[in-house]
């Protein structure tokens, strides 16, 4: 039987991303756990198996801070297949990242189409493809705690490519399903409910007032319609605080640390590699040092030209608050004190700019110039994982590059201490006291 042209496109594009998928990410498959892998899945009998105890365990749990039932099941599903066998856990990370990406092409095509793009599946094609080569996304897909994470992602896009598929009571039902399924798997997606209220001003254009309807009832009924979003969203943050209270410590909203957030993820895909273990982002600032004064007048000032610019450049306010809405939560919920974060926070707020990437490319030729730019992309993200291979290769990349992050030393000291080296152990173990006893 002979696929349909449409089909055979859509398979061909498939087929190509999850080629592109394994050759920028394959080299994973070989690599140990780092960090909190071994926490959340090594260690933690709760997710090694799928018996009745455990489950009841997965949909009760908080467990170092968080709640996801399903992100549990997920990690308990690859145990049931293949135990404690890193490499299973990287092929699921491999296959997760690769069903997003496919789910990205899907939803940005149906947005360029509603944007009035005679050829939408050209630039939703180039942002599936920057998007799941880029070497920035190695913090997420070979870090094997992340699988909920992407599997969230995925729930959240296909969420926006039924949303975009028209209005109706069933198709608004499988967007809420999606989005419950979604904050099930982790609570990252909270931002559902501004991105959907965003594609109804535009492209949807069902925020738009309308003559001679001083009511504007359908703006009513749009509003109205995200009701049961915003409470499944308050409903997963609370569950998110009393899970991180749970374990005695608050998140951290300072305006300086979610202006630097904002700034953060952007420079991390301009600038690939030699990405840091963690950031802080309140107080000293290693990299990149934008100073606070400056993360703040610059933030006023992007949202400003934003809304600016919503009649003429709709589809950047589209991409600002898609951005902003998803990448904050995470980011300053992480933790009290210095806020650390991880690259891995931005994994969906970051779709944002591959799409808008995605949008430059609107002939053959385009596309062809994105697929040497994926090529070079690939080579950057194979040298990047070659530093998540183990422990110590992890940690030690994190204390060259961030000398005066003490954790990463005392991290480095407990790996190289189980591998053996005692002598090297014990001075990253000095450097680590000595860098906390500076800070008192």
């Amino acid at each position: 039987m002979r696929l349909p042209p449409g089909r055979l496109r859509d398979a061909s594009a498939a087929a190509i991303l999850l080629l592109a998928v394994l050759a920028a990410f394959g080299p994973i498959l070989g690599h140990g756990f780092v960090f909190d892998d071994l926490a959340l899945i090594v260690e933690n009998a709760g997710v090694h198996g799928l018996d009745a105890a455990r489950l009841r365990w997965m949909f009760f749990s908080t467990y170092l801070t968080t709640y996801m039932p399903l992100g549990w099941a997920a990690f308990a599903s690859v145990f049931s297949f293949a135990g404690i066998d890193p490499a299973a856990y990287h092929a699921a990370n491999l296959a997760a990242h690769w069903l997003v990406s496919l789910a990205l092409f899907a939803a940005s095509r149906r947005l360029f189409r509603l944007a009035g793009n005679p050829e939408p599946e050209i630039p939703a094609f180039a942002a599936a493809l920057l998007f799941c080569v880029h070497p920035y996304q190695v913090n997420t897909v070979a870090w094997a705690i992340e699988l909920p994470d992407m599997l969230s992602t995925l729930c959240f896009l296909l969420a926006v490519t039924v949303y975009l598929g028209g209005s109706s009571r069933p198709r608004t039902a499988a967007v809420l399903g999606l989005y419950a399924v979604s904050l099930l798997f982790r609570w990252r997606s909270l931002s559902l409910p501004l991105v959907l209220v965003a594609l109804d001003y535009w492209p949807l254009g069902r925020l738009r007032a309308r003559p001679g309807d001083p009511f504007d009832r359908e703006r009513v009924g749009v509003w109205a319609e995200k009701a049961p979003f915003f409470i499944l969203a308050v409903a997963a943050a609370s569950i998110t605080q009393l899970a991180k209270s749970r374990e005695l410590y608050e998140p951290s909203f300072a305006p300086v640390a979610a202006a630097r957030a904002l700034w953060l993820y952007p420079w991390a895909l301009a600038w690939p590699g030699d990405y840091l273990a963690a950031y802080g982002l309140q107080g000293g600032w290693s990299r990149p040092a934008l100073p606070a004064g400056a993360a703040l007048g610059l933030t006023a000032l992007a949202a400003a030209a934003l809304w600016i610019l919503r009649r003429r450049l709709p589809a950047l306010l589209l991409a600002g608050v898609f951005y902003a809405a998803a990448v904050l939560p995470p980011t300053l919920g992480a933790q009290d004190g210095m806020v650390y974060v991880y690259l891995a926070y931005g994994y969906l707020g970051c779709i944002a700019f591959f799409v808008l990437a995605g949008a430059a490319v609107r002939r053959p030729a385009g596309l062809a110039a994105a697929g040497i730019l994926a090529l070079a992309l690939i080579a950057g993200a194979r040298r990047e994982t070659r530093h998540w291979r183990d422990q110590v290769s992890f940690w030690s990349r994190a204390a060259a590059l961030d000398p005066g992050f003490a954790p990463a030393h005392v991290q480095l000291s407990e790996a190289l201490h189980a591998a053996g080296r005692k002598e090297e152990a014990a001075r990253h173990a000095a450097r680590a006291a000595y860098l906390r006893n500076r800070t008192r």
